[in-house]
């Protein structure tokens, strides 16, 4: 397979499953904490359903959506890219997250957007993890916040 071609297809495309390790380089190469990560450039998408539990992981904003929330069911990136492409090159390339390392080009494979570390991979890492409870609670908080107001 040829080596990606750094259009920036992918991220207007596809949202990016961050693993819990990914969250700490990108929060550390970009000189915030992770909570503040998740506040000013990730939102929280779900896989799926289990006796109605979701599982979580988090991803980028796409540019219009608002960091820290977790996502409608109808949220995709068809409409806009990742938070963090910029004149179609990835501004945290150093420390790209796992799911965009191991996505393969649509633009070079026969299967679109196959992919090495999706949603359920994350969802499945994040499962029980501290930073996600203690997310999802601040994101369930602020929408009560705003209901009551």
């Amino acid at each position: 397979m040829k080596p990606c071609q750094k259009c920036g297809k992918c991220c207007t495309t596809h949202p990016c499953a961050l693993s819990p390790e990914d969250v700490t380089r990108i929060a550390s190469h970009l000189h915030v904490t992770s909570e503040q990560l998740f506040r000013k450039y990730l939102v929280i998408d779900y896989a799926q359903k289990l006796d109605e539990e979701k599982l979580y992981y988090p991803c980028p904003a796409r540019i219009g959506d608002k960091p820290g929330t977790v996502v409608s069911p109808n949220w995709t990136f068809s409409s806009s890219p990742c938070i963090f492409l910029a004149s179609s090159r990835c501004t945290i390339e150093e420390v790209k997250p796992k799911g965009g390392r191991t996505l393969s080009c649509s633009l070079m494979t026969l299967d679109r957007n196959q992919i090495g570390y999706g949603k359920t991979n994350a969802a499945r890492d994040w499962n029980n993890n501290h930073l996600m409870k203690k997310m999802i609670q601040a994101t369930h908080a602020a929408a009560n916040c705003n209901e009551a107001t």
